[in-house]
């Protein structure tokens, strides 16, 4: 043995004029030259860096150190044993670690949110004015007007707002569509739901108002989980206690109550989840659309109009 590695470090003198190459360095220590035996050189220096070297590659990474591979940073508290967003972030995209159930990006340290979902889904729904010169408002608008079959009246939209939902809310409704797509073939349609608004939405701001009588602030809150006064659901004799909407807005609309402040009539355009048949759960009339678990139906904007 020792006669071997006075020869490899000869024969790194000989080519290096006493000053061994990086690359015929022991690839553990990275201070003695390789061992050479017979002609073959090993990659270590010895027996025990070769036995070091093994033990490093199988065991786990300190725990004081940033979990993704290779980085010896001291890991963050708030990011679950990784040192920096950034690391977090690719380690959910490879799989090393579980990503947020909303943005499906960030590391889930709040649970099954990453904390900027978590802290958007505690400040409840938030409400934004769509651009009346973009697409999505064309959009809105259009389905709404094509919609509308009242011969006395026509409608003018003058603003819209996006509802965007918390995280447990939405996953309510994409769970419900996905169980019952296990059991009958799911149909998604826009519907429309109007009822009293009390507050001056939309007017000066998108703020939620906190009163108990103002319909359409509480059905956005709770995503048709709470109407006006507490109300769990839409009292109705044809089809019973549930939710109910129109396919035409112009039905709608017979329900809609603006507070005297308000230039605008509130209505709520939704997304609703029914089966191909009706039963006494769920039923698509041609004009009235009813679900008794709100689970099945979103709000999804609020329309600002008048009625000429």
């Amino acid at each position: 043995m020792y006669t071997s590695l006075k020869s490899a470090i000869q024969w790194g003198s000989s080519k290096n004029n006493g000053m061994p190459k990086q690359s015929d360095l022991c690839e553990t220590c990275g201070r003695k030259p390789k061992y050479v035996e017979n002609g073959f050189k090993h990659p270590y220096c010895s027996r025990t860096c070769a036995r070091g070297n093994q033990a490093k590659t199988t065991s786990p990474a300190p725990l004081n150190t940033c979990s993704i591979r290779g980085c010896r940073a001291p890991p963050a508290p708030s990011l679950g044993g990784f040192c920096s967003d950034v690391h977090a972030r690719e380690a959910v995209k490879n799989g090393q670690a579980k990503g947020c159930a909303q943005c499906k990006t960030h590391y889930a340290s709040a649970g099954a949110l990453c904390v900027s979902c978590d802290k958007r889904n505690k400040a409840g729904p938030r409400l934004r004015e769509i651009d009346p010169n973009g697409v999505t408002f064309s959009s809105v608008v259009s389905q709404f007007e094509h919609e509308w079959h009242n011969s006395r009246s026509q409608p003018k939209v003058e603003k819209i707002l996006e509802i965007s939902l918390p995280w447990d809310l939405r996953n309510s409704y994409d769970m419900y569509r996905t169980k019952l797509g296990s059991v009958a073939c799911p149909r998604e349609l826009r519907t429309y739901h109007a009822s009293q608004c009390i507050c001056d939405l939309g007017v000066r701001d998108t703020v939620l108002c906190n009163w108990d009588s103002c319909g359409i602030c509480n059905i956005i809150k709770s995503s048709f989980h709470a109407f006006a006064f507490g109300e769990l659901h839409n009292a109705g004799s044809r089809y019973g206690e549930g939710v109910y909407s129109y396919l035409d807005p112009a039905n709608a609309d017979v329900h809609a109550t603006s507070s005297l402040s308000s230039p605008y009539r509130a209505m709520l355009a939704c997304d609703v989840v029914i089966a191909s048949r009706n039963d006494r759960y769920q039923v698509d009339d041609g004009e009235t659309v009813f679900v008794f678990d709100p689970d099945a139906i979103l709000p999804s904007y609020v329309i600002l109009y008048k009625t000429e």
